[in-house]
């Protein structure tokens, strides 16, 4: 069985770049040097750190990419993301990955929310010392962590500071009564209903709260980009599709890109995937992130 741990593994082992930075130079001020922050504290809870990866030569109008580990929201670690952000360090893109509280039986969507909404404030409240943007952030993640990049986005943003989103293999309709069968066929109806704080119970209405915390049922104006393979086992195609169809009749900028017979790992193992997904991340970003 593939879980979305395994396959955010995948993913991002497969994504790695090197990045070295000259040791022999003498100190440049912070906005001319590049600067790593790791376990930067965000917020009151221990989860509450982050990885934060600083371009040199930026200003408060390079984009600023917040990223979410996946891991079916009850696993995962920020630092599944450095290696991507190795990548937009290289491409002269300001990256925060961070972490979250888990969900379980007591800390449902909301938690998770409140957790992107402190990292979200603490990154602006950041801007001067770090010499970044106090606002028009952009955020994505992948699979889990694309879902809660999504929904906060589409319904918890109230100071609408999230300029774009770039979701990877996301789950977006948490309601969908095939997926939920589905899920408990590959194990993982158990992290849904952690997430949701409800119980699915098959041949029974499925509660709102499922619906509550689908993206797809709270869709806004926010540039969308979604990135899926069509032969995904974990998180069906379908979900991104659905997205996109809603965004184009609501008349929302997005865009769909598939990777075609691609499992939920993108099949970045594959060179012209990888460059695929970078590229499309990078000028998803500029347009929309600066």
């Amino acid at each position: 069985m593939i879980s979305l741990k395994n396959s955010l593994v995948l993913l991002f082992v497969s994504c790695s770049f090197a990045f070295t930075a000259c040791q022999s130079d003498p100190p440049a001020p912070p906005d001319t040097a590049t600067v790593i922050l790791r376990n930067e504290t965000y917020g009151p809870k221990p989860r509450n750190k982050m990885d934060v990866y600083l371009p040199k030569n930026r200003s408060e109008q390079t984009p600023f990419l917040i990223l979410i580990h996946g891991g079916a929201w009850v696993a995962g670690d920020k630092a599944d993301m450095n290696a991507l952000q190795d990548s937009l360090l290289s491409r002269g893109i300001v990256s925060a990955s961070i972490n979250y509280e888990y969900a379980t039986a007591t800390v449902h969507f909301e938690n998770l929310m409140q957790d992107v909404a402190t990292a979200l404030e603490y990154c602006g409240q950041q801007a001067e010392d770090w010499n970044t943007r106090e606002d028009g952030f952009m955020m994505g993640g992948m699979s889990a962590g694309a879902h809660m990049a999504l929904l906060y986005a589409y319904q918890y943003d109230v100071p609408q500071q999230v300029a774009g989103l770039i979701s990877a293999a996301g789950p977006t309709d948490l309601a969908n009564v095939d997926y939920l069968n589905y899920s408990m066929l590959i194990g993982l109806l158990d992290e849904i209903e952690k997430l949701v704080g409800a119980q699915y119970i098959v041949g029974q209405a499925v509660p709102a709260r499922f619906s509550a915390a689908s993206p797809l049922a709270h869709i806004r104006h926010v540039p969308t980009l979604l990135l899926h393979g069509d032969n995904d086992l974990v998180v069906p195609y379908a979900h991104s599709t659905l997205l996109a169809e809603a965004l184009e009749e609501a008349g929302y900028p997005h865009k769909l890109v598939t990777f075609n017979g691609a499992n939920h790992d993108l099949g970045l193992s594959n060179p012209v995937y990888l460059q695929l997904l970078l590229t499309e991340i990078k000028d998803w970003c500029f347009a929309y992130g600066q």
